[in-house]
């Protein structure tokens, strides 16, 4: 007898379902925005400003190195337990990062904060593959990349209204109820989600390997050109133990029978291409998001306000375009066709961009922007379909866990590489300033006519780059097999045939 790929539950439960995992999805990415408007007064309070950015770094560092982790752990012990843990430990560090009296301990805080808001991220996509169908997931997935731009937009807003009007500890103790809800509103019906039996052990030497070398990676990446030159030996020592303790997690992964991302994924004429696809693809958009504000308020002259919301456009419409995908995966079964149509619209609006950088007003860029957003939002949920669609039920946490994994080294890869692109072209093509005082000369100051036409020229060539990595992107994504979806009918015949 063939086996459902996901546990039938009625419907009102199914919506509980996906309610809780929205939730939570929503605590893990508030965190990562609603930090940005608290950091000066934090600093103000704690002191030691230069160990600043690690707030953020920290949070980014280990969610990241948890994702594969803890959906591995929640295929061989069930979705509830490890969801239950991942909310008690983001939960705890939270209240830990609200009491905290020192900047170290606020970053490790932020650190333990980040590894529960890692599980959350892959769970709460995990979930939602385990009580919908295949073909009624991209629907799901639609409901998720707008909780992403919600708390894109609400991150900062609240967090600015938080510190402003109460403290910036209250940007932790509001996670509080928020968490408690979606334990409330989940955990008696994740029973049901259970684990696999037999073998259950996980192999920790693999985990820490693993956790060292995507740290190192990504310290490599943060520290690059703004804390030590690239070739520096800080830089040269984290990429080799990276290289090194990744190829030894590679080589234990192709001998164990429990391994936290499976070799077989990396055969996988689907799930291969979807991961290298959504590693280029979201990379490229989060840079868009990082960057291009720095375009608008030094090149187009807008204030930070302004800028804010000529960066709507990006946000709304990629939202918009998933949700396109969505309907589209749930009416016709098929998943490739929105990506093959949208990835080109997005090249063409970036190399236009590039073409028009030197002459651009801020509505053409938000013009051009929304047309990006809209051509790449449909991979977003069209990523995970896809991959969930093609691994057996007891892959669904590893699979979900290797996506949520490749957005984030995606955008980790993309951000640090165009930022530093930037910022080289901005030294370079400002040398007196740069002479002067670097890259805080450049920045510190308004730019005169000529300065701008500089910083143009240099976001011309980002755009240009950007494109580039999207083309690349479609190319891979072109490689995915299209497989069938199934849906409740066809799964319930086949059960019943078996």
């Amino acid at each position: 007898m063939n086996k459902p790929s996901f546990v039938k539950l009625s419907a009102a439960e199914t919506h509980k379902v996906v309610l809780g995992a929205m939730i939570a999805l929503f605590l893990a990415a508030l965190d990562q925005t609603i930090i940005a408007t608290a950091l000066p007064s934090i600093g103000s309070d704690l002191g030691d400003f230069h160990l600043m950015a690690w707030i953020v770094t920290a949070y980014l560092l280990t969610s990241t190195a948890a994702t594969p982790i803890l959906g591995k752990l929640s295929d061989l012990h069930g979705r509830r337990p490890i969801m239950r843990i991942s909310i008690l430990i983001f939960l705890l560090g939270s209240v830990l990062c609200a009491l905290s009296p020192s900047m170290p301990f606020l970053i490790l805080a932020r650190a333990l904060q980040g590894f529960g808001g890692g599980g959350l991220i892959t769970l709460a996509q995990t979930v939602v593959a385990d009580v919908v169908s295949p073909r009624e997931r991209g629907r799901y997935g639609a409901y998720f990349a707008g909780v992403w731009a919600g708390s894109s937009l609400l991150g900062p807003v609240l967090g600015g209204f938080l510190t402003e009007y109460a403290s910036w500890h209250w940007i932790f103790w509001i996670n509080l109820p928020i968490g408690l809800v979606a334990i409330l509103i989940t955990d008696r019906i994740l029973h049901r989600l259970t684990g696999r039996g037999g073998a259950r052990r996980i192999d920790y030497a693999s985990v820490l390997c693993f956790i060292i070398s995507s740290t190192s990676f990504l310290l490599a990446l943060s520290w690059g050109g703004t804390e030590f030159p690239w070739v520096s030996w800080q830089i040269i020592v984290a990429l080799a133990c990276s290289i090194v303790t990744g190829s030894i997690f590679a080589w234990r992964q192709r001998r164990l029978d429990e391994p936290i991302m499976p070799p077989r994924f990396f055969s996988d004429t689907v799930v291969t291409p979807v991961l290298i696809a959504i590693f280029l693809v979201f990379g490229a958009y989060l840079a868009l998001a990082v960057l291009v504000p720095t375009f608008l308020q030094l090149s187009l002259l807008q204030s930070p306000r302004d800028v804010g919301l000529l960066m709507i456009p990006l946000l709304l419409s990629s939202t918009a375009g998933a949700a396109m995908s969505g309907q589209y995966i749930h009416r016709t079964g098929g998943y490739k066709l929105p990506t093959l149509l949208g990835l080109p619209l997005a090249i063409a609006c970036l190399v236009l961009l590039g073409i028009l950088a030197t002459q651009a007003t801020p509505m053409l860029t938000a013009g051009l922007l929304l047309l990006t957003g809209l051509g790449i939002g449909p991979i977003f949920p069209i990523a995970n379909v896809a991959a969930q669609n093609a691994v057996d039920r007891r892959d669904l946490g590893a699979v979900s866990g290797a996506i949520s994994f490749a957005r984030a080294l995606g955008g980790a890869a993309s951000t640090a590489g165009g930022s530093a692109l930037v910022l080289g072209l901005m030294v370079a093509m400002m040398p007196a300033r740069a002479a002067d005082g670097g890259l805080t000369e450049i920045l510190s100051h308004p730019l005169d006519a000529a300065a701008r036409l500089d910083l143009a020229h240099a976001y011309t060539i980002f755009f240009f780059i950007v494109a580039g990595i999207l083309a690349a992107g479609l190319l891979a994504f072109s490689r995915i097999e299209q497989r069938p979806l199934q849906d409740r009918r066809t799964v319930d015949t086949s059960a019943e045939a078996g």
